[in-house]
This record gives structure tokens, C-alpha cells and sequence, in this order.
């Protein structure tokens, strides 16, 4: 019985450091929860996370100059920073990331003057080729650059989709832990209406029955629809304020609306 378990143990242990050293430049299955990722995939599936480690993870897209952007202009490169911590000290980190517009989550921008420890991986994701950044090797520091050129034209929004380790070298995978991320760049079309819409309403009072105060002093649209029929129905604000008086009684979804390519958070308003 021995002479088979040294062998086994043997061929394990040699399998299970050509799994670390192959990761350590890179995992080969993308582990970003990006749309289209295998929902199972993550670091933990190699990495062992065991409460040594709360990681952090904080990405910075920046002009040449260093002044972080929320929103990109078709064809200007920026500066991509990602910076992964973690407490307890961590001995190093890894991480991996992608750029995705919003609209088909397909594969956006080109990367370009890779940092120090940073390599590009094409992974297959729904069939089709997916631009990945990496880490070529363990990072003490967590820091992690490249130069990200944005599309030719206006995408819409786009999506930046990344996770950190944050790891023990201790020789094997257990004790290790990631964490997962997200960066949005509004579109360069964007206006303060529509940062308001997504960001900054709010409707009350709730339940309602004469007038809905819009928080803001929005002018604007409001698209009643309620939950019993499906009609649906059309107020008009102003001033931050909607007459509701003529709304049957009821439950209702309300969404503000700039356009006909523009809504705002979907909120449910009871009319006394």
C-alpha cells in the first residue's frame, strides 16, 4: 500500500505546484463576473479563502495627467490604475479585468504600454474572443497599470469588470482571498438630466393622494403604470411637482422620463 500512496502523493504535489506556478502568471478561465462568465468561475475556485485575508480592490481611469474621469471621449487614451489591498499583510496580489460596453457586452478599447506585471490574455467567453488584462506575475505592491485607448465613436456606457487577490505565498492556495469589482464611464452624450434621472430622484410622499413631489425640482415626464391593468399613464412635472388627483386609486410603477431613449429608476407609488 505504501509503494502506491508514495507515487499518488508524489504526482499530486507535483500537479498541485504546476497549478500555482501556472496561475501565478495568470488564471486560465475568467473569474471577473462579467456578463457572460461562467457564474461558478472565480479565484476561489483554486484560491482557498480561509478569513486571513478582507481584500480591497479600487480602479482609477485617468486623463495623461492624472485626473480621474467618470466619463470617456471616443478615441482619448487614458490611464488605467488598479490598486489591490487587503489586510493582515498580505505577501502579494494578483488581478484580472476586462472592458465591456453596456449595451452588448462586447469586448471594448484597446490596451496599450502594459505595466509592470500586466499581460493581455484572450479568453473565450459565449463563444467568442474576450480581451482580458492579467497579472504575468504576483505583484507585492498591488499595483497594476496600462494605457486603455476608448472606442472610435459614443457606446454608450462602458463597463470596466475586475477581481483582486490577494495571497500568502505560502506554498499552496488555502488562506488566500479576492474580491470582485466594477467601474461604469458614462457616455460622452451624458447629461446632468440623466445623471439626475439614475441617481438623484426621489418620489414622495408615498402613499400619495393629490400631489407627487419629485426631488430636485424636476420638469419633466413621469409614466405611471398601474399594477392591476397595465395601463399606463402620462404626468406631467414642474417645479418638482405632479398632479395625481386624476389617477384611479391604486398601486402604481412610476418611472421618470427625459425621452423616449431615457428612463430613470422605476419607483411603486400607492394613489389613496
Amino acid at each position: 500500500m505504501t509503494r502506491i500512496i508514495g507515487p499518488l502523493l508524489a504526482v499530486t504535489i507535483v500537479l498541485a505546484a504546476l497549478i500555482l506556478v501556472s496561475n501565478a502568471g495568470g488564471v486560465p478561465q475568467a473569474v471577473t463576473k462579467a456578463p457572460g462568465e461562467a457564474n461558478h468561475n472565480s479565484c476561489a475556485t483554486c484560491h482557498t479563502p480561509a478569513g486571513n485575508y478582507v481584500p480591497s480592490v479600487k480602479l482609477d481611469v485617468m486623463t495623461t495627467d492624472s485626473t480621474v474621469v467618470t466619463s470617456y471621449e471616443p478615441g482619448q487614451t487614458y490611464i488605467v490604475r488598479l490598486k489591490v489591498s487587503g489586510t493582515n499583510s498580505p505577501k502579494s496580489y494578483g488581478f484580472q479585468m476586462t472592458c465591456l460596453d453596456s449595451l452588448t457586452n462586447a469586448d471594448q478599447g484597446l490596451w496599450s504600454q502594459l505595466g509592470p506585471s500586466v499581460k493581455q490574455q484572450n479568453l473565450t467567453v459565449l463563444q467568442k474572443p474576450r480581451k482580458y488584462l492579467v497579472q504575468s506575475s504576483p505583484r507585492a505592491n498591488g499595483t497594476f497599470t496600462a494605457r486603455w485607448t476608448a472606442p472610435a465613436t459614443d457606446l454608450g456606457k462602458i463597463k470596466f469588470y475586475y477581481t483582486g487577490l490577494a495571497v500568502n505565498l505560502n506554498g499552496n492556495t488555502n488562506g488566500d482571498n479576492n474580491i470582485t469589482g466594477q467601474l461604469t464611464l458614462k457616455s460622452p452624450g451624458t447629461t446632468a438630466s440623466e445623471d439626475f434621472l439614475n441617481t438623484s430622484v426621489v418620489l414622495y410622499p408615498n402613499p400619495v393622494s393629490d400631489i407627487l413631489n419629485i426631488s430636485g425640482g424636476y420638469t419633466g415626464s413621469l409614466v405611471a403604470y398601474k399594477a392591476s391593468s397595465g395601463i399606463k399613464y402620462t404626468l406631467l412635472a414642474e417645479g418638482g411637482k405632479a398632479d395625481v388627483r386624476h389617477l384611479p386609486a391604486g398601486m402604481y410603477t412610476v418611472v421618470p422620463v427625459k425621452d423616449i431613449n431615457t428612463s430613470g429608476k422605476h419607483f411603486r407609488i400607492l394613489k389613496l
